[in-house]
């Protein structure tokens, strides 16, 4: 499956692209999906997908956003999930992603990641995601867009395989 994925602040229209306004500040459109920055209305829609609190800090961060987890919003306006990038000063910034139970199965993570990486190739950023055995989902999800297991580590709650492209 190929996902059309187009620049910020535009958007794909039935074989046109078309300006989106500043104030939806999509990071990146697929056919059937927007991502942009989390605000604060997120975090009822996430909750089930993210630690409490992450929302708000995320939104709570100064300057720019783009390093920070994304809002999956379906093309008719709801949120189902969150993709995109956490900065860990140790680790690294990895890339990862969550879809609201109701929403799971339709390929919608595969979208957004696909996306995701579309927007750090043509913007330099450097990262890798990590999956805690036994989750075939996630594994799925990588590998569908090209990612591949290259190590595997142990920290204090077990087992982490590490993905790159």
């Amino acid at each position: 499956m190929t996902y059309t994925v187009t620049a910020r602040r535009w958007k794909h229209g039935w074989g046109r692209s078309m300006p989106v306004g500043d104030s939806d500040n999509w990071m990146a459109c697929t056919d059937r999906l927007r991502l942009r920055l989390l605000r604060a209305d997120d975090a009822a829609p996430l909750r089930s997908v993210m630690e409490p609190g992450s929302v708000e800090a995320a939104v709570a961060q100064t300057g720019d956003r783009a390093l920070t987890p994304w809002a999956i919003v379906l093309r008719d306006g709801g949120v189902v999930g969150f993709c995109g990038f956490f900065v860990r000063p140790v680790k690294g910034t990895t890339m990862g992603y969550g879809i609201v139970p109701e929403y799971r199965g339709r390929g919608l993570a595969t979208e957004a990641a696909a996306a995701v990486l579309d927007w750090a190739g043509r913007n330099g950023v450097d990262f890798y995601s990590s999956v805690r055995p036994p989750n075939p989902a996630s594994v799925r999800v990588l590998e569908k867009v090209g990612m591949r297991l290259v190590d595997s580590y142990f920290d204090e709650d077990g087992r982490r395989d590490i993905y790159r492209r």
